[in-house]
């Protein structure tokens, strides 16, 4: 039944925070819409940013900052990846270690966005 995830909410205390972490830092596309609103785009996927105290109806039951725990998959090496995290000053919480993905075995290094959410970035192994 359900093909792939098309977008997520992700709910921020400082808006400009966020939106400079995840374009600055992971390279996400910053897409404007509609009413004022943000979004940040990667491959065919997108994450809608909500502030906090001002989200978008509807919304989650309990939208809160920080409370997000996610896994992206980068293109690259392990090594470009603690070349480019570190070239930017990011703080690694943990990591490389080896992890299961989705589609197989992967090694991850997890760090902290700017709400707190903890960030899973990966590289999957033997391709």
């Amino acid at each position: 039944m359900i093909s792939h995830l098309d977008h997520f909410v992700l709910t921020t205390r400082d808006m400009q925070g966020c939106v400079d972490f995840y374009s600055d830092v992971l390279g996400m596309l910053v897409v404007r819409f509609g009413a004022g609103r943000t979004a940040l785009r990667f491959g065919q996927q997108k994450i809608n940013i909500h502030e906090y105290g001002r989200e978008i109806e509807p919304k989650a039951h309990l939208p809160v900052p920080g409370s997000l725990d996610l896994c992206f998959i980068v293109h690259g090496t392990i090594a470009e990846l603690l070349a480019h995290l570190n070239a930017h000053d990011v703080k690694i919480e943990e990591g490389p270690v080896r992890r299961t993905g989705a589609s197989g075995e992967i090694e991850s290094v997890y760090l902290r966005d700017p709400d707190l959410n903890l960030i899973e970035l990966s590289v999957y192994l033997n391709g």
